[in-house]
Parts: structure tokens; sequence; C-alpha cells
């Protein structure tokens, strides 16, 4: 590798002291050199921001407090996590303690600035596991992790009306009916409906089919199916009102038949109006239709625009209420039923007995049902308000033809809406059973649910509240569960709230158009439990607050953020109790216990440690020199929290230099006095043979990996040739492996003493003489050894201070050696890293604010092991 001074005229002045970086050993091992600048391998005038510490590893404090089921008896177990443990079965803990509730588990750790969230998990003393996420800081720092809801409890008692006061919050208003003690008497049908005369004296026969004002007409039991009344009837004055007794039988079935004038008509037990046409009773008019009386209109419609009370039926092929705005009355005993089409349009209707017809529909109605709803194939509530006390009951689809969210069904406490098929965009609040094979509510309205939602097949929401409510499939006998619904999914922005020990229950979770917002809140724990979720696009979802999110799949999402607790399908602690019962019975777990001591902490965080042996000048910056990576770290700890043994497990990768080059690591967190046995394997020495020892004359504990990395990796005797930096070469081969194993006395060592910040892995670009020191190459900001060689401080290009405690940084604020927190492709022989990582320019010049996974994208032109 060739370097270009950019002082020519110094060039060949020095030419004979200073030799290239990989092509031999720029000290003259006979005196100290003087290293003049070698040119910007980056291009003239490329710096890193003043501050930038080239790390990629983010120091963050943790204070973790749990919710103590058991007042301190036992330990819970808290492990942390750069990964989901309920995701990834391979993830393994950064930190681990215990604690109860009586303290808070406290510590230090490092994470690589490129993960964004840590994971705490929770193992209470019946061995219960919860899982919470929260996101780290972007400049590291201290993060308190409650493990537990802290919102203020306002847990309203009981679980009835929640849902009716939601709808009257929302507007949807419900009238006044016979319950209320002030308008009782208006509907009490012995009271409403007057005697019949004795004679009827008021039919006009100058005049058939007209009555003056004030006239009492009877049409008598003399009326038969064979033989009907069949006149029209009017009142002859212009104003003024007459009464009309039917007790035979009055066919209106005659062309024109329209009951115009101002008649008040009651059908007694016994009577009935007939007609095989259309019919109408229209606004001037009041019919009242008496126990055991009946109107009967097939083959055409029955127009009823005036204000009815029926305690007898109306039998139709097609009952039309639309003129005006007719009040309704069904009574215990009524009943309207239309084979084809009951349609109410801008009435009120009170049903405390049965309504039903093939289609039926509401315009602008309110309906206040009291009894039943029923036999009917399709619902159409189109702008109308449904206050349901009874039974609803259809086979085809309940719908509306408009989104408008002006409609609204409310099922009151113990009321049932059942059939196939929801299909519109009205609200609706639910304090009873919803029991449909299909919900699919799309664009507008609220979901307010306190009690049961069963849905056999698809549930497709988009605004739901649930407070103290379910959403579930049916009751499996076989399994004695509630089952999950197969599909719940929703296309639009979603938004959930979920209070007081609600549960929804799916196989599928399917969400799109985020972001989705999905939150507990106050009461009791409510659940999420799902066995699989899909996410169809790339904003985000939040699942947070009061809630217990319970998986079976182990997709894991980035548009997804789960604060809650989260746990495997089944494992949650937590028992979820809805107005249909306990839906989720909860894991009872085992007999109570403390954590078992040791508890093993393993970080699998795959360290690269790059070095450029040309220091203090710059080399070309291919990162390849010296290549070690710490493979593994793993710790037993003590009950007092205290680190017992170590084991780091590391290799030697890569040698890119053709002079003689070492490995060293310094220990910055812990005194050599504190350990009680070191062993391991290093080059020349092994557990079995000569044991390991600190180097000596220094003041922290140093490790001698090798001193000559060639031959340590495996070349033979004074072969400088490359390792593992060229392609296809055949001098290529594997890493060359070393472990060092520490027994550190008890409650001497924390296990933040032993963080990777606290592990400085050095090279050695030239060993020391009976002149000078030896001299090392250190990651940026880390201090030489007591015995590396601090003379060339401020030579060449480098700007290293003891006084400001400035290391291994230029004075364009580059470094000569990095750690990467992954197992990271180095950049083949002769390649700059700038060119090779195409995301890394961005990462130095904005100081590491951004791409800081630089290290992921790279254009091929690195070592593939």
């Amino acid at each position: 590798m060739r370097l270009i001074n950019r002082l020519s005229v110094m060039a060949t002045v020095v030419s004979t002291i200073f030799l290239a970086s990989c092509a031999g050993d720029v000290y003259d091992p006979s005196k100290e050199p003087q290293a003049p600048p070698a040119e910007n391998p980056f291009g003239e005038g490329f710096a890193a921001p003043d501050g930038f510490g080239w790390t990629m590893i983010t120091p963050v404090k943790l204070n973790i407090e749990v919710k103590d089921d058991f007042n301190g008896q036992y330990k819970y177990l808290i492990e942390v996590f750069t990964t989901n443990p309920l995701h990834d079965k391979n993830a393994t803990p950064i930190a681990a303690g215990v604690t109860n509730g009586n303290t808070s588990y406290i510590t230090e750790i490092n994470v690589p600035t490129a993960i964004e969230k840590l994971y705490i998990r929770q193992t209470d003393p019946k061995q219960r596991k919860e899982v919470y996420a929260r996101t780290v800081p972007e400049n590291g720092g201290s993060m308190n992790f409650k493990l537990y809801y802290t919102g203020v409890d306002t847990r309203a008692t009981g679980n009835t009306g929640s849902a009716f006061e939601a709808a009257k919050r929302a507007g949807f208003i419900e009238p006044s009916h016979k319950d209320s003690e002030d308008i009782k008497p208006l509907y009490d049908e012995t009271k409403i409906i007057p005697e019949v005369p004795a004679v009827s004296d008021g039919y006009v026969q100058y005049n058939p089919g007209a009555l003056n004002a004030g006239a009492k007409f009877i049409i008598g039991t003399e009326y038969t199916d064979d033989v009907p009344f069949k006149d029209n009837i009017r009142v002859h004055e212009s104003s003024g009102r007459a009464t009309v007794f039917v007790q035979g039988v009055w066919d209106l079935s005659a062309s024109g038949k329209k009951l115009a004038s101002r008649l008040d008509i009651y059908v007694m037990n016994g009577g009935k109006i007939i007609g095989s046409k259309d019919i109408t009773i229209d606004a001037q008019n009041t019919l009242t239709i008496q126990s055991g009386g009946s109107v009967e209109s097939q083959g055409g419609i029955f127009y009823l625009g005036c204000p009815a009370k029926i305690y007898g039926s109306i039998n139709a092929t097609n009952v039309k209420v639309n003129i005006g705005t007719p009040e309704i009355y069904i009574g215990e005993n009524g009943s309207i039923k239309a084979t084809e089409t009951g349609y109410f349009n801008s009435a009120q209707v009170f049903n405390y007995g049965v309504l039903s017809a093939g289609k039926l529909e509401f315009i602008k109605t309110t309906v206040l049902n009291k009894s039943y709803i029923e036999d009917c194939e399709d619902i159409l509530i189109n702008g109308s308000q449904i206050f349901n006390y009874g039974d609803v009951k259809f086979n085809g689809t309940l719908a509306t033809n408009n989104n408008t969210g002006t409609a609204s069904f409310i099922n009151h406490y113990q009321a049932t809406l059942a059939g196939s098929t929801w299909n519109n965009g009205a609200s609706v609040y639910n304090d009873g059973l919803v029991q449909l094979t299909d919900f699919y509510n799309t664009a507008v309205g609220e979901i307010y649910n306190s009690c049961a939602f069963i849905i056999r097949n698809e549930f497709t929401f988009v605004n739901l509240i649930l407070d103290n409510g379910s959403i579930t499939s049916d009751w499996s006998q076989t399994a004695n569960e509630w089952l999950p619904v197969p599909t719940i999914t929703c296309n639009q922005k979603v938004d959930v709230k979920m209070r007081n020990s609600s549960i929804i229950k799916a196989d599928n979770f399917i969400l799109g158009n985020a972001p989705n917002n999905i939150v507990g809140e106050q009461g009791e724990i409510s659940m999420i439990k799902i066995r699989q979720l899909t996410l169809k696009n790339n904003g985000k979802t939040s699942i947070s607050g009061n809630l217990v999110f319970e998986r079976e799949d182990t997709n894991e999402y980035r548009q997804l953020d789960v604060t809650c607790a989260t746990t495997g399908y089944d494992e949650s602690k937590h028992s979820i109790e809805s107005c249909s019962g306990i839906i989720n019975g909860g894991n009872e777990g085992g007999d109570p216990s403390d954590p078992e001591f040791p508890i093993i902490v393993e970080d699998a965080t795959n360290y690269t440690f790059a070095f450029e042996d040309n220091w203090p000048t710059y080399g070309d910056f291919d990162l390849n020199d010296i290549v070690a990576t710490i493979d593994k770290v793993t710790f037993a700890q003590h009950e007092d929290g205290s680190v017992g043994t170590y084991t780091l497990n590391g290799t030697l990768q890569a040698v890119g230099a053709s002079k003689k080059l070492g490995l060293g690591i310094q220990f910055l967190g812990f005194a050599a006095s504190n350990v009680v046995e070191l062993k391991g394997i290093v080059e020349g020495v092994t557990s079995n043979s000569t044991p390991l020892g600190f180097e000596a004359n220094q003041s922290n504990p140093v490790i001698i990996i090798c001193n000559d990395a060639h031959r340590f990796i495996g070349n033979s005797e004074n072969d400088r040739s490359y390792v593992n930096t060229l392609a296809n070469n055949s001098n290529n081969k594997n890493g060359a492996k070393f472990e060092i194993s520490i027994e550190f006395r008890k409650g001497a060592v924390q296990p933040k003493d032993l963080n990777i910040n606290q592990l400085d892995v050095f090279a050695i670009s030239k060993e020391a003489d009976t002149k000078t020191k030896r001299i090392e190459i250190h990651v940026a900001g880390h201090a030489p050894t007591d015995l590396g060689n601090t003379k060339l401080f401020g030579q060449g290009n480098d700007q290293s201070s003891v006084e400001e405690q400035r290391y291994y940084l230029s004075s364009e604020n580059l470094a000569w050696g990095i750690v990467i927190p992954t197992d990271f492709a180095w950049p083949l022989e002769y390649k700059n890293i700038k060119d090779v990582y195409t995301d890394f320019v961005s990462w130095v010049t904005t100081g590491g604010k951004e791409n800081k996974d630089w290290y992921n994208n790279h254009n091929g032109q690195v070592f593939k092991k």
C-alpha cells in the first residue's frame, strides 16, 4: 500500500525511514523515529466533528422495579436483552440480576448505538415470564423501568351500563318509554281503549262513508270474512274527528282505499282490517289494535302513516311507515310481521312484543326494543338508532347504506344481537351479547363493548373501546375455553382502548394503514391474545399501557412498538374475567421459589476490533491490518450481584500487514488483586501447561494474546503473508481462537466492571527494545498500557494528549482503531473503508448521528469468511 506524502518536498528526506503501512515496518529499530504526517486517506479536508469518539456503543444505566405479588418473600429474576427473547429463541441476556418489591435492580450496561430497544424479561417466583420493551435514549444515559402499569386506577364498579353511558355521551339519546312511571299509563291497554258504544248512531246514511265530527261508528260482528264492511270512511266536516270501532271485518282492498280523514280507529278483540291490495292509514288518523285484533294485508303494501298502538297484530306482505314521524308502539302481546319488507322511515318504534320482516329497514328511525326483533333475513339501520333490551335476530346481513356514522346499535345489559353478518359503518355500544358470524365495520363509527362479542369467522373494525369487554369466538365444550376469533383485521388506521379486564382473542390479527394505536387503560389489566400477527405496511403500530400481549408466533416487526407486558401464548399469569365469566384463566405457575444461583449471563454480541497498523501516521484505512473479535462473554453471578467466574472467547480473524504484529487485552474495570485464578488458551500458553498470567509492571491487568499474529493465526515462522484480507487467496485460513477464564473474589467485581467499554483490545505494531517501549494501537479514546510508547503522541498525524485524556485520534479527529458491535465483514486489501461501506462517510461526518448501522451495507468488496 503506497502512501503519497502531501508535502512532496519531504518525500525524499523521509523515504528511507518511512515505509508503507502494510508493506513494512515504519520504525527504525535502533532509534526513536520522527514520523511526518501522511496524506489523509479520506481526502483532503475530510474530518470527523470535534467530540466524536468513534464509538458504536452506548452506555446505559438501568433502574428496574417490579410489582411484587409476594410481599418481598421471594426474588424476581431480571434479564436484559438486545433482541426480544420471545421471538429470538437464541437470545442471551447481556445483564441479569434479582430484585423484589423492597429494592430495585440497578446496573450499567453497554449496547450498540444501532440498538433501538432493550427487552427486559421478568421471571416471577412461580417461574412465569413477561417481557417489556423500552426505547434506548439516543445518547444513552439512565433508563428507569417499572415492570407494571403506573396509570391511575379509576375502575368503575360493576360492568353494566358503561356502553349505554358512552352512547349517551356520543349523542345517541334513548327515547322515553312505558317503563317510565310518568308515561306508563299512556300505554296501558285497559285504560287507553274506550268502551264500544251500544248503538252506532253516528253513521250518516245519506252520504255513505262520511261521519259527522264526534261520531262513533261501529263495524260490527255481522261483518265477516265472507261479507266484510268495504266502505271508505271520512269525517264530513272540514275539522273535527270521529271514532271507528272495528269488531268485525273491514276490507280496504278496493282501489283507492286510503283513510285520509281524521279517524281514531280501534280494532277490537276479534276484529280485523284486511286488504289484498295496497291500503293506507295516513297521518291524520290514529290506530289502536286491541289484543286479539289484527290487520291482515296480503298481496300489497300496508302504508301506516299515523301513530299506532298495537296490542294485537299486523300481518302483511309489506309494512311501510313513512308518512310524518309517527310513534309505533307494540305491546307485550302485540306484533308486526311482514313476510317481505318492514319499512320504517322517520318514526319512533317502541317494541314490547314481536317485530319481524323478511327485510327490516329503519331509515332515520329510533327503535326501542324491549322484546323480540326476529325472523329477519336482513336489517337496514340507515341513520337510525336501535336501543335493544331484548333479542334482535337475523339470518342475513345487518347493514347501512351510508358511512356517515349517524347510525347506532345500543345493546343493553343482558340483551342479544345475533345473526350472520354485520356490514356497515354504524356505531355499536354493547353491554350485552353480540353473536355473529362476521362483523365488518370498515369505515366510521365507534365500537364500545362492555360485555361479549362472539364472532365465529372474522371481525373487522376501526375504532374500538373495550371496557370489561371480550371479543372471542364460541365457547368450546371440548377445549373447555372460549375459542379465538379466526381472523381479526383492519385495513384502516386503528384506535383501540382497552380497560378493566378486557380481552381480544384471535388466531390471526391483521393490521394495515398504520399508524395504529392500541392502549390499555385503567382498572385491572387487559389482554390481547393472538396466535399470529400480520402487519401489512410500514407504519408504526403501538401497543402500550395496562395490557399483556400474548403471542404464539415469533415474527419480529420493526414497525411494531410494544411497551406493555408480553408473553408467549397461554403463558401469562393474568386472569381475565368479563360478563361471560373467566375468558382467560391465566398461568398458575409452580410453587414459588427464589432464582437459582449462580445466574449465568452470556453476552453473545460479536464485537469486532479493527486496526490500522501505521500509527502515528495515516495508513490506507482498509481497517484489516489486525482484525480480532470477542465472540462471547459469559460470567456466573452470585446472589449479591458480584461476578464469580468470567470467560471471554475471542478470535484473531485477519492479519493484513507484512510486518510483525501482536494483540493484547487491557482490563480497565478490575484490579489483578481481585483475581483468584486466571487460566485460558492464548499463544503458547494453555491451561494444561504454563499457567497464564497478567503482564508484569502494569497498573491494569493486561494479557498478551500473541506477540506474533502471523504465526498465531497459522503461518509458519517468519512467514509474513497476509491472512484473510485477499479474496480466494491460498494462504487464507480459519481464525485463531483464544479463551480467557478469570475467577474473582466474591463481592469484588460487578458486572458493569466487565462491560465492553472496560475491555481494551489493542494491537502491537512494534515490540519493545532496549531503548524504546513497544508501540501500541488502541481503540480511539483508550490510553496505552504502562508499557506502551507515548513519545509518539503528537507525531505524524496523531494528536493524542495525556493532559487532555485524548488518545489515538488524529488532527482531523480520525482513528486508527475502532470496535464494531457485530460480526463485521472487513474490507479487502487495498480497499478504503469509505468506498466499501457507502454509509461510513455519513456516519463519521455527522458525528455518529446518522447511519448508525453503516456496517450493514457494503459493495461486496469485503472478506467473506
